[in-house]
């Protein structure tokens, strides 16, 4: 769930249920996460001394929050005021949140995204979302998929053994 807290904070933050920092913390709190982080520290990074000095590990779950409100603010899906908390969704984050598209996908879009692209471009961008890195691409699809890629509307960049690419002919 560490990789996954700014995808669920940012849900929680369009819901609404948290506008702040402190808010995000307790929120944490009631995760399975931070059940595993206080019955098995080590596998979480959190010494025992850690655990001793705080034992409902408010700094861990601070410093988690921080970061991930760090990470959104860097793929502009919130805003955040650092002193005073406050944690606000952008429009970004609106539509990151109610098409589960994941905060590195955003990134991407937000860095590589730029006014004047071709449709060639576009479609390449898309195929680089994150959600899409764990489509695999089988020998039994390679003849097919070369079939396809002249067939397509719109011209495809890259190779067959790229991910991106099997993504721009499915798309």
């Amino acid at each position: 769930m560490i990789q996954n807290i700014p995808d669920q904070l940012n849900a929680e933050i369009v819901l609404g249920t948290i506008s702040n920092i402190k808010e995000a913390v307790n929120w944490l709190s009631y995760t399975y996460l931070y059940i595993r982080m206080r019955r098995n520290p080590d596998l979480y990074g959190v010494s025992t001394e850690d655990l001793n000095e705080d034992q409902t590990l408010i700094r861990t779950r601070m410093n988690l929050i921080h970061t991930s409100a760090i990470r959104l603010v860097k793929a502009g899906m919130i805003k955040y005021d650092k002193k005073s908390g406050a944690l606000l969704a952008t429009a970004l984050g609106k539509v990151a949140s109610h098409y589960y598209i994941k905060c590195d996908s955003m990134q991407v879009y937000n860095d590589e995204l730029k006014p004047q692209m071709s449709n060639i471009d576009l479609f390449r961008l898309f195929a680089l979302s994150k959600e899409f890195e764990n489509i695999p691409i089988r020998e039994n699809e390679k003849i097919e998929l070369e079939r396809f890629v002249d067939r397509v509307p719109i011209p495809i960049k890259g190779g067959i053994d790229e991910t991106a690419t099997k993504i721009n002919i499915l798309l």
